[in-house]
């Protein structure tokens, strides 16, 4: 893939990627966003990378890191609160003067997204807006604090409120109206998911495509030979990932099976010891792709709230299948996965003894596991990214250009229709 060139036919440019988020904290996001960097950086793309921490990427060629002071970070969601957007968009129109950036990707939904935004329809520079989560999710007993996540967003970007979305419970209606603040006013909306994209379709974002995140390089080996079915479950250990229909699903097995008969190593956490479980805790990103090397197949419990799980995509790169409880999940993975009849550890514990009886529809779906990754290498990544931000260029293009002086009021145009 050639390097990155810009749209109006200039020559060679830059690639702008900007996250809220702070790099050293290893999320889903994050993972995504780092691997984008260096796979695009590894196609000869020039990527300037503004985000707190970005200097995890120091010494990566063709990367530029730029970390943004930090003021404070927000407790229990660790959301680095940066400075004010107008002064986070004089920034960024530094660089792409410095660095001739063709065209900014953004990550996240707070102050930078905002100065993104700003700096974008200030100078008709195209802005692609990720979308990592659509189907944020909080315990319904916050419901009443809705009001006050709706003030916050809205006091940390400057962004007016977007139309009330109105399709979950009043706290997630809030958490999702922040996504929606930012995603109505990109030129194009990437979400790694068909599904998501869909979602945010029917919440208005018309410019919402499907756009997968990139995979790691093939690092296929074979699966163990003896011994029991080895699952791996990789996750945060939060509700909407569901830990516990993992865990009662191995515990149907034995129960039914009897011992030994599969093992499940769990990374993220631990609980109380449990037959035919390995609690790991919290572990590196090389110690998890260690077991899934050593396992089977690695499960993905959530139901209604993932995109496109980083750990599916680590799994495939390996020639590993997933093993999914979310019928959208099934659907989005297709070959690569196998999904379960109910949601529920019962269904799951179903998939299990089934495979134990007959390995053969873990291979076929490790076959699939080989192919969806094999479609999602930087050089396919590069190119697709590449037709994006043609699509956002000739919107952005399309667009009023806006006066260069901040403005505390300054509302940025909303995309074309």
């Amino acid at each position: 893939m050639p390097a990155m060139t810009d749209p109006a036919g200039r020559g060679a440019a830059a690639v702008m990627l900007v996250c809220d988020y702070s790099l050293r904290y290893l999320g889903g996001a994050q993972t995504a966003f780092v691997r984008q960097a260096r796979s695009l950086a590894d196609q000869g793309w020039t990527v300037v990378v503004v985000a707190p921490d970005a200097d995890v990427l120091a010494g990566t060629a063709n990367v530029i890191p730029v970390s943004p002071h930090v003021r404070w970070t927000l407790p229990g969601l660790d959301l680095p609160i940066l400075g004010r957007r107008d002064g986070l968009a004089a920034t960024l129109g530094e660089l792409i003067d410095r660095h001739g950036v063709a065209a900014m990707v953004v990550h996240s939904e707070f102050a930078l997204a905002a100065a993104v935004l700003a700096v974008g329809a200030r100078r008709a520079v195209p802005v692609l807006h990720t979308v990592h989560t659509f189907f944020w999710r909080a315990p319904v007993l916050l419901s009443p604090l809705a009001p006050v996540v709706r003030w916050f967003h809205r006091r940390l970007t400057g962004l007016p409120s977007a139309p009330r979305y109105t399709g979950s419970t009043p706290i997630d209606n809030a958490l999702r109206g922040m996504t929606l603040r930012v995603a109505l006013r990109a030129d194009v909306v990437l979400s790694p998911s068909a599904h998501q994209a869909q979602a945010l379709r029917d919440a208005g974002v018309a410019q919402a495509r499907a756009f997968s995140n990139v995979a790691e390089p093939m690092q296929l080996t074979d699966p163990p030979a003896a011994g029991p079915l080895t699952l791996l479950w990789a996750a945060r250990f939060a509700p909407e990932k569901r830990v516990d229909v993992a865990l009662d699903a191995i515990r149907i097995v034995g129960e039914r099976l009897g011992p030994g008969r599969v093992h499940l190593h769990v990374a993220g956490g631990t609980r109380k010891p449990q037959p035919d479980v390995t609690f790991h805790g919290a572990v590196s990103a090389d110690r998890v792709a260690a077991l899934i090397a050593d396992s089977h197949a690695v499960l993905i419990t959530s139901l209604g709230f993932d995109n496109q799980p980083m750990i599916a995509l680590e799994a495939f790169t390996r020639g590993r299948p997933v093993l999914v409880s979310d019928p959208a999940l099934a659907t989005e993975f297709g070959a690569a996965a196998l999904g379960t009849v109910t949601p529920d550890a019962a269904g799951l514990a179903e998939v299990l003894i089934a495979a134990i009886a007959d390995d053969a529809t873990l291979r076929a779906a490790g076959a699939g596991a080989v192919a969806y990754a094999q479609a999602r290498q930087s050089a396919e990544h590069a190119a697709a990214l590449k037709r994006a931000i043609t699509d956002a260029a000739a919107r952005a293009s399309a667009r009023p250009k806006l006066p260069s002086h901040s403005s505390r009021g300054f509302t940025p145009i909303p995309p074309t229709p």
